[in-house]
């Protein structure tokens, strides 16, 4: 059997001499300029023509240099003495005839090794691993490295791959071609990446686009075209979603309908409140669903809302005007009826009782039977009489602490008290707490402490008097004019407040409001919260407590705060342009007061925050006012005239000969106005 050749170190032979019997050959091979792909070395016994044969894939060296290798032939001891060496070098593989062979005779001798060296010479000048055709090679353009067998054909007017075949012939340029049904031409070289192509006419994709909304169908195979679009086909993007509804797909405006829209995956984005529970403009609870319009979302509630009525007068009876509808009842006071006639007068709505008013109170378009309710049953009239003692003097303030009680303060130290049972005013002067010369400018009848009356004077004096005692106590005396008390309770201690000033003088700073407990403490404004000249103060509580006044001819007006105890501005003066001084206030309810002044000013505030002025007949100095309502109101001035307000206008309704300071009462059937020479004015009937 043969053996096959053995390629080792020659330093393994030597070491192995019991395998030498008839001696061995050292081969070196060296290959220059160029590096085979696969070497094949072979022994040939001369003298019985036996070989041997060893292909080598792994071989040393450079393509520009070449390389050497060595290897040792042990040929069979069935050999002659003659042993022929070959070596043979492949460009890539041991296939074919080779580019390059060299061979040697060498005379075996025993027990010895004989040296020998091949040569292989080849060209690879462009190292590509290919030898030049000079060389017995392939390599067609040895100077170009991407020029060999190797390759593949690249369409660039050259023979890539060595094979002969131009690219004319090997891309068939010219020969018709098409690239889809619509697009015919021939075949071309693209010079930038050397590829054959079909030369068409321009081409285009489109895509199948059934709702003609310029989009194509998503997913959708392209039809490429040269010629017109065909019916039915967009050159537009293949991004439709939904390609049966022309009103969806990719940038339009997502709208609110379930769908996606506009082909993101996403159903309504735009409209997260569609997971939110809502309420409807009427207050009522419901879900957000999708407008018709479907661009934006609506509150739905299969809630029915109530119908509210506002109840400004707090008589229980709404008015038509003001209607509300809401599944919640709105802040303030409102009722679900829209009967009432005059939501500005607590005392008139559907079946209120007739009083002596000379209204319709019970809003059956009739005013009441004066037989019936009015005293001694006659119509009632504003009738006029001269109360006084030791002479005309004048009446300054007045108040009721019930129906038919009465305290009026006056010139010279004198009071003027009716009680209920009485038909008369009693008339006191010197009572132990003023001089002959004491202006009781301001007077409060305690309705809460039977009647007990808290006088100021010009003077500064502050006193009270009970109804039943001869005379006063004098409790406090500062020398400041006093032009107005009122009382107020918290937790059942009354606080009586003043507006008071240092004398009787107009400026920014003259102005001064005080709190009092009756007895030796008084405490007045911080000097940091100055007040111009102020005339009247009037409240309901300590949250709900104006003082007026103004200066340089304008009207002012400030709120009492009673967590820290300043008076700020309300700023009438700014929402009122025009009106002048305040010279009285009355304080309905939380929401409602009214104010009056020079000029014919008349403020009135009903929202509990913005005061507006109201058109009044004349530019009289109005001196005082009552209210009872929002539209139940009276106001006195100096001209000798009273005026009554029934929530559409104000009206004279009694002219005198006197100038009248102040009004009070309990009610429209229980009023009294005091004035100057002893004038005390009564509605609607003396006792």
């Amino acid at each position: 059997m043969r053996r096959l050749l053995l390629v080792l170190p020659l330093v393994l032979i030597v070491g192995c001499k019991k395998d030498v019997t008839q001696g061995a050959v050292k081969v070196t091979v060296n290959y220059t300029r160029f590096l085979p792909g696969c070497l094949r070395v072979q022994a040939r016994d001369v003298e019985s023509g036996k070989e041997l044969t060893q292909d080598v894939t792994e071989l040393r060296g450079t393509r520009a240099q070449g390389g050497t290798m060595t290897v040792g032939v042990a040929p069979p001891t069935d050999w002659g003495k003659t042993v022929e060496v070959r070596a043979t070098a492949f460009e890539q593989a041991c296939v074919g005839d080779g580019v390059v062979t060299d061979s040697q005779r060498v005379t075996l001798v025993m027990d010895a090794i004989q040296d020998t060296t091949l040569t292989l010479q080849a060209v690879d000048a462009d190292e590509d691993g290919y030898v030049d055709v000079s060389s017995n090679g392939t390599d067609c353009r040895d100077d170009v490295a991407d020029i060999n067998p190797g390759v593949e054909e690249r369409c660039n007017d050259r023979d890539d791959n060595c094979d002969g075949v131009g690219d004319a012939e090997h891309f068939q340029l010219g020969a018709s071609c098409s690239t889809s049904a619509d697009c015919h031409g021939v075949y071309r070289c693209d010079l930038t990446d050397f590829v054959q192509y079909c030369e068409t006419p321009p081409s285009r994709s489109v895509y199948p686009d059934n709702d003609r909304d310029g989009h194509g169908r998503l997913g959708s195979e392209p039809l490429i075209v040269c010629n017109a679009t065909p019916e039915g086909y967009t050159s537009g993007p293949p991004d439709d979603c939904n390609d049966d509804a022309f009103s969806v797909h990719p940038g339009i405006q997502d709208r609110c309908d379930g769908e996606d829209t506009n082909c993101d995956g996403q159903l309504d984005e735009d409209f997260p409140q569609l997971t939110q529970v809502c309420t409807d403009a009427f207050q009522c609870a419901g879900a957000y669903a999708c407008a018709d319009d479907k661009l934006g979302v609506i509150c739905v509630s299969a809630a029915t809302p109530t119908a509210w009525y506002p109840d400004e007068d707090g008589d229980g009876f709404g008015a038509a005007a003001g209607e509300v509808r809401s599944c919640v009842k709105p802040a303030g006071v409102w009722v679900t009826n829209s009967t009432d006639c005059n939501d500005g007068n607590a005392r008139t709505y559907p079946g209120a009782p007739e009083i002596c008013d000379g209204l319709d109170n019970d809003c059956d378009d009739q005013p009441e039977n004066a037989q019936a309710v009015c005293p001694g049953g006659a119509a009632p009239a504003w009738s006029s009489r001269t109360v006084t003692s030791g002479g005309q003097k004048h009446w300054y303030s007045a108040s009721s602490w019930t129906k038919g009680g009465v305290w009026v303060g006056g010139h010279d130290d004198r009071l003027a008290k009716l009680v209920p049972s009485a038909t008369n005013f009693s008339v006191t002067s010197d009572t132990g707490c003023g001089a002959s010369d004491t202006q009781w400018r301001a007077v409060w009848a305690d309705p809460g402490n039977n009647g007990r009356v808290w006088l100021g004077s010009e003077g500064g004096k502050k006193a009270h008097q009970d109804v039943n005692a001869s005379g006063c106590t004098q409790v406090s005396d500062d020398d400041k004019w006093i032009f107005g008390l009122t009382g107020v309770r918290n937790g059942g201690v009354l606080t009586i407040h003043g507006a008071a000033s240092p004398n009787d003088t107009d400026s920014a700073t003259t102005g001064q409001a005080f709190a009092w407990d009756g007895g030796g403490t008084l405490d007045y404004n911080a000097a940091n919260n100055p007040l111009p000249k102020v005339e009247d103060v009037h409240g309901i509580s300590h949250a709900h407590l104006l003082l007026v006044g103004g200066q340089s001819g304008g009207p002012r007006v400030f709120r009492f705060n009673p967590g820290n105890s300043r008076w700020e501005s309300e700023n009438a003066e700014q929402d009122t342009i025009g009106a002048q001084r305040l010279r009285g206030v009355w304080v309905v309810n939380e929401r409602v007061a009214f104010a009056v002044g020079d000029g014919g000013t008349v403020l009135r505030k009903v929202n509990g925050t913005t005061w507006t002025r109201q058109t009044f007949p004349n530019n009289h100095q109005l001196t005082s006012v009552i209210a009872f309502g929002a539209g139940s109101a009276y106001a006195t001035c100096a001209n000798q005239h009273i005026y009554r307000y029934d929530g559409q206008s104000w009206t004279n309704v009694y002219s005198g000969d006197r100038r009248y300071n102040d009004i009070t009462g309990t009610g429209p059937d229980d009023l009294w106005v005091v004035g100057n020479d002893g004038r005390i004015v009564r509605w609607p009937a003396w006792p």
